[in-house]
């Protein structure tokens, strides 16, 4: 009888203590889970602010890159366009006709089919994606530099969102001395801008509308 209840006592102990292991197993499983996420969430906050400030720095890095990308992307869009054969000059104008400063003797201007549409209903403003692309000729007739308007969404608010470059034959944007600086001829432009503020054509920042 000694043996059967030492014997009994042991299981029971033995019964309460696998129960209590039991119990105890999924709240410290819970506890190691809710340590871990926290852990995550650390590393992944850490990882965020890093981005961010790589963005942050990427974003004023590319303030001073983003004209001169631009204009290069542009250069290529207007070649793989091959504006010359598939865009319509503009309206009412042919090649050659006579330039006025600080564009060339002689000009031809293209204009792709979304501008020109615009242009032909004489709307008061030019939508994004507009492009114009004026050709500059010397008086012999020789190309001397290409000047492009591209409307570039939220590009400049202020100013129509007109993007300004003038490249020479090679499709290099072309640089200027101002005030003692050297200007390269792409982004917002204060000398086109100022021009192109007077115009009178009844479309902004255009100084020719068709007749």
């Amino acid at each position: 009888m000694y043996k059967l209840m030492s014997i009994l006592v042991v299981l029971t102990i033995g019964f309460l203590y696998t129960g209590c292991k039991g119990q105890e197993g999924p709240t410290e499983s819970r506890q190691e889970t809710e340590i871990e996420e926290e852990k995550s969430e650390g590393v992944v906050s850490e990882i965020e602010e890093k981005i961010e400030k790589m963005h942050e720095e990427q974003a004023e890095e590319e303030a001073v890159k983003a004209p001169l990308g631009i204009a290069a992307d542009l250069w290529k869009l207007i070649q793989t366009e091959n504006y010359r054969e598939r865009w319509k000059m503009w309206p009412d104008k042919e090649a050659l006709y006579e330039g006025t400063p600080p564009h060339g003797a002689s000009l031809t201007t293209y204009v792709n089919s979304i501008g020109y549409d615009a242009v032909v209903k004489k709307e008061n403003q030019l939508p994004p994606g507009t492009i114009i692309v004026t050709e500059n000729y010397m008086p012999d007739h020789t190309l001397e530099a290409i000047s492009v308007m591209y409307n570039l969404a939220d590009f400049d608010p202020l100013q129509g969102n007109w993007f300004w470059v003038k490249y020479d034959t090679d499709g290099n944007p072309m640089r200027m001395e101002s005030d003692g600086k050297t200007i390269t001829l792409a982004g917002k432009l204060t000398s086109c801008i100022a021009c192109h503020t007077a115009s009178t054509s009844g479309i902004q920042f255009i100084m020719t509308a068709p007749e």
